[in-house]
């Protein structure tokens, strides 16, 4: 019997926690990148480098990072597969410390914002493999829970850039802006040292015939030896599902056909859940807090840059909740508890700062902190995570980078509008984040299909041609997916139709969907 491969003397679930490290490291400059800026746009000494610039200008040297993301999104949807996950990331990352530099050396609005614009062309790019590469690595019945620790350190870059911030605050001289932006470097440094030494996805091995290592990664990351009869099970899941796809599927225009997977639907599903996290109005507090508590709420600088560490500190404390539930509760009813939750905190927060006494005005920074808890609750690690097991293996790149292409659109337009929002209609700009938390429920609970502890290879058979060869609506998937029988019947038939065509070497099903259908009224 073949030894159990390792990496950095790693198997199982221990190696599975690097590789929740490692992205973590990715995440945690994702959420610094995010948050530095916030303390940059009330520092004297920043605004005064670049003119003073106005609330527009403003917004635009914040959200000009999210343009670069978007860009560097795309860049992955039209590379595709051709590099795979890790190098990917490192070349994210590698291309963040570059831009980084840019705007640690900058003196003017144009320089700053060729920087902006580079270092977010590379987490572009790492924000879009990273939830890809850890999906493929973890195990189905704790895959949530990985994104979910991955996702709180996100918050840790937050509450890093926040404290930095202030910290710097009580220093004169440009350093007190510039240090900031170095602080970057440090992370893509970490990331690019650490990264080659963890796995590759054994879904992407897989997917590009590099089958001996596929399995490798694979038997390393279950802890179990390479001919393990478990191992060699997932292995004909997964070409079992390539083979599929690969029937069906051919180019990077299939992102935008049905091709036999329903291949559109899903990465317009994946795209949807993009726009309704961004659009929750997370990113005014997570990119513009000491801003907002500051002009909205009335608050002096300092006890601004206050309120808001704390704000990351108790968003950092709410992220752990979900390592418990993330995988109980399901995806779809977090989604909805997250969604109600936030609409009522914006709604309150509208009615406080619309009275505007400086007594409610902490009430509103109060109710903001709560909105927090039930963002990591409901959209946080669950959104970050839902995209890569919904998407088939051939599109999962390509429609991952187009649902990331919408986090940050949505993220750029949240970002621009939201200083000019609060100049011009004041607390009526919380009034329309809660009406779009409200109108997320609805269209949650009608379009949203239950993916949680599922095989990757599985949820291709809830869009499975039914009785007749007829294709399910979405509504019948999303009934489906919260039925247990019909699930248990969907788990029965991969396993019947991988071990068929392991041992035919043909892609043909040798049971309908139709009789899963009926087995499970049964």
């Amino acid at each position: 019997m073949a030894g159990s491969p390792t990496f950095l003397w790693l198997k199982g679930q221990n190696l599975v926690y690097a590789v929740v490290l490692c992205s973590s490291f990715g995440f945690l400059l994702f959420g610094y990148d995010l948050g530095f800026m916030g303390g940059l746009t009330t520092s004297p000494e920043f605004l005064n480098q670049f003119g003073n610039p106005n609330a527009s200008l403003l917004g635009f040297l914040v959200s000009a990072y999210e343009v670069g993301a978007m860009i560097g999104a795309i860049a992955v949807f039209l590379i595709g597969d051709r590099l795979g996950r890790k190098p990917n990331n490192i070349a994210g990352a590698t291309i963040v410390a570059i831009g980084a530099a840019i705007q640690t050396s900058s003196y003017s609005v144009g320089q700053f914002l060729a920087g902006r614009l580079i270092a977010g062309f590379g987490l572009g790019m790492c924000t879009t493999v990273i939830p890809i590469w850890l999906a493929e690595c973890a195990m189905p019945k704790n895959r949530g829970r990985m994104m979910a620790m991955q996702l709180s350190n996100l918050i840790m870059g937050l509450i890093i850039a926040n404290w930095v911030d202030y910290g710097m605050s009580f220093y004169a001289g440009s350093i007190q802006w510039r240090f900031p932006c170095a602080l970057q470097i440090v992370f893509c440094l970490i990331v690019c040292c650490f990264m080659p030494w963890l796995p590759e996805s054994p879904r992407y091995l897989a997917n590009v015939d590099r089958i001996g290592e596929a399995t490798v990664s694979l038997a390393a990351l279950r802890g179990d030896h390479m001919d393990a009869e478990a191992i060699a099970m997932e292995m004909k899941e997964i070409q079992y599902a390539i083979a599929v796809e690969a029937e069906e599927t051919g180019s990077w225009a299939d992102v935008f056909k049905d091709g036999g997977v329903s291949g559109s639907t899903r990465v317009a599903i994946a795209f949807s859940a993009n726009f309704f996290q961004q659009l929750s109005g997370v990113n005014v507090m997570s990119s513009l807090g000491p801003y907002i508590f500051q002009v909205s709420i009335g608050m002096s600088r300092y006890d601004a840059l206050l309120v808001s560490g704390g704000l990351q500190i108790f968003y950092f404390l709410s992220s752990l909740i979900p390592w418990i539930v993330v995988d109980k509760a399901g995806r779809r009813r977090l989604f909805i508890i997250g969604s109600i939750g936030m609409g009522t905190c914006m709604t309150l927060s509208a009615i406080f700062v619309g009275i505007g006494t400086k007594g409610l005005g902490y009430a509103a920074a109060v109710v903001l902190y709560f909105f927090q808890t039930f963002f990591t609750l409901g959209w946080q690690s669950n959104m970050w995570i839902y995209p890569s097991e919904l998407l088939p293996l051939k599109l999962r790149l390509r429609g991952g980078a187009i649902a990331v292409v919408s986090q940050w659109l949505w993220t750029f337009l949240v970002v621009e509008i939201t200083p000019v929002m609060i100049t011009n209609i004041g607390y009526k700009s919380y009034i329309v984040f809660a009406i779009i938390n409200f109108v997320t429920v609805p269209f949650v609970y009608l379009f949203y299909p239950e993916t949680s502890q599922l095989p990757l290879e599985a949820v291709d058979l809830l869009f499975a041609d039914r009785e007749n060869g007829q294709r399910p609506s979405i509504r019948q998937v999303v009934k489906d997916s919260t039925d247990k029988a019909f699930m248990a019947e969907v788990h029965a038939t991969l396993q019947e139709r991988a071990r068929y065509g392991a041992e035919s070497g043909e892609v043909e099903k040798p049971r309908a969907m139709a009789e899963v259908e009926n087995a499970a009224m049964v």
